[in-house]
């Protein structure tokens, strides 16, 4: 497979191997199972994977065969891609917004916006609540607003496996184990094989549901939505532009990037019920729609909907509707 085109603001996804997938069948995710998931990685968009230094070193050859960069942590401020000089300051938004609120976050995002690309973004990892139930009190459409914020944003950023699903925390959010617990690859134990059945039933409960056999099948879904979303995140306005306002009211979240003649607006509702919003320009034409219905010069957003607008960027109107 030929590698992917090289792009600005990398989009990476953060793997926990013990907990990812297995490929022997012996319960624990290993080097096997996560290599056979790669063209899943694929079909998402990803750029590149985080794994352990040990394990990046062992895999980089067959990781890079599918056209992915490796990145590993080094220490406990920077990622850096393996073989290159690379790197970026690790951001996690889920220990810079603390306690959440839309209002402490749009002052993070503020403060770093000069320097927004130098970090990499993230809003999940192994040893953190999964941001579905920590940020969104449980309420699983929530994940598409997360994802549409941290997606949009021009600069570096990270998913941790499962949140392409919209997983919630496994377990009470005092426990870290709860962002640990097996990926869901299907959904049904007819769906498994003899290996697959010891991975099978360690997979939580609330999960099987959200199966990644299930959410490819369905074209509403959580992973559907993701998988759309980051193909926009290719658009040169994202890939290339900066973020000249964040900023928000009533708990709906406005991002407008620019490069050159180019602008990108959203409208991102993060509050669990409707809000009415316009982007700057009543003119700026519509690129993707997410739960948003038009009023006259105002948007109707549902609970966590969003709506992007672009100029001057030639984006086919995608017209995503969920829930």
């Amino acid at each position: 497979m030929s590698p992917m085109p090289t792009v600005t603001q990398p989009t990476l996804y953060r793997i926990h191997p013990v907990s990812f997938r297995d490929g022997n069948g012996d319960g624990v995710g290993d080097a096997h199972g996560m290599i056979a998931a790669l063209p899943y990685l694929n079909q998402l968009s990803i750029d590149g994977l985080v794994l352990p230094q040990a394990l990046a070193e062992q895999e980089g050859a067959a990781v890079a065969a599918q056209g992915l960069a490796l990145w590993y942590c080094d220490g406990p401020y920077h990622i850096r891609r393996a073989a290159a000089s690379q790197q970026y300051l690790r951001s996690p938004l889920a220990l810079e917004v603390v306690p959440f609120s839309v209002e402490k976050l749009i002052e993070v995002l503020n403060a770093r916006r000069a320097t927004l690309a130098d970090s990499l973004w993230s809003t999940g990892d192994a040893d953190q609540p999964r941001v579905v139930s920590h940020w969104g009190q449980g309420n699983l459409r929530s994940a598409d607003a997360f994802l549409t914020l941290l997606a949009m944003l021009p600069a570096p950023i990270c998913l941790y496996q499962g949140e392409e699903l919209g997983l919630p925390h496994a377990a009470g959010l005092q426990d870290p184990l709860g962002a640990q617990t097996p990926m869901p690859w299907h959904e049904a134990p007819e769906q498994v094989t003899d290996g697959e059945i010891h991975w099978y039933q360690q997979v939580a409960i609330e999960h099987r549901a959200l199966a990644i056999s299930r959410q490819q099948q369905d074209h509403q879904s959580t992973l559907r939505y993701c998988q759309s979303l980051l193909a926009l995140r290719r658009l040169p306005v994202i890939q290339r532009g900066e973020l000249s306002v964040v900023s928000q009211h009533n708990g709906v979240v406005r991002l407008l990037i620019t490069h050159q003649d180019q602008c990108l607006e959203a409208l991102i509702n993060l509050q669990p019920y409707t809000q009415a919003a316009a982007p700057s320009e009543a003119t700026l034409p519509l690129a993707w729609q997410h739960g948003a219905q038009q009023e006259g010069h105002q948007w109707v957003l549902a609970g966590f909907a969003s709506a992007i607008f672009t100029r001057n960027v030639n984006c086919e109107s995608r017209g995503v509707t969920h829930g």
